[in-house]
């Protein structure tokens, strides 16, 4: 009877090992990685200098001012001022080109004059057709 006792409740150390495995597991899975992100949040919040573009986790983007001790001050539109902790900061935003609406249109312009003047490769040529073209509209039946 013993014999069968034994051998239904296991081996104890097969028990210490499935549960080594699962603190192996939670550790690579869960603790690991969350330590990196903390490391990662510090190390930019550290790097924050005025001039640099974020935006808080509330969603608002501003450009910093000034960093004091755990706060900063972010200036979200011309002369508007809002100190907020370090640690609202979800991320430093990088720098964008800015390209001028009127220059980019008449870059366009100048493009599409050059496609008109050569001739479709193959293509198909689109016009707008008469309302004679267009299909009937279906016709529906008001019987109840």
């Amino acid at each position: 009877m013993s014999i069968l006792a034994a051998s239904e409740q296991g081996n104890p150390l097969s028990m210490f090992i499935w549960l080594a495995l699962i603190a192996v597991a939670f550790y690579f899975f869960l603790i690991r990685p969350q330590k990196k992100r903390q490391q990662e949040q510090a190390k930019m919040q550290s790097a924050l200098h005025p001039g640099s573009r974020v935006v808080t986790s509330s969603g608002i983007y501003g450009t910093v001012l000034d960093s004091d001790e755990g706060d900063i001050l972010l200036e979200i539109a011309e002369g508007v001022e809002v100190r907020v902790m370090a640690q609202a900061v979800l991320r430093v935003i990088e720098e964008v080109e800015f390209v001028d609406e009127e220059s980019a249109d008449a870059d366009a312009d100048a493009e599409s004059d050059e496609d008109a003047d050569k001739p479709a490769e193959g293509g198909v040529e689109l016009t707008k057709g008469d309302a004679d073209d267009a299909p009937a509209k279906p016709q529906t039946s008001d019987k109840a």
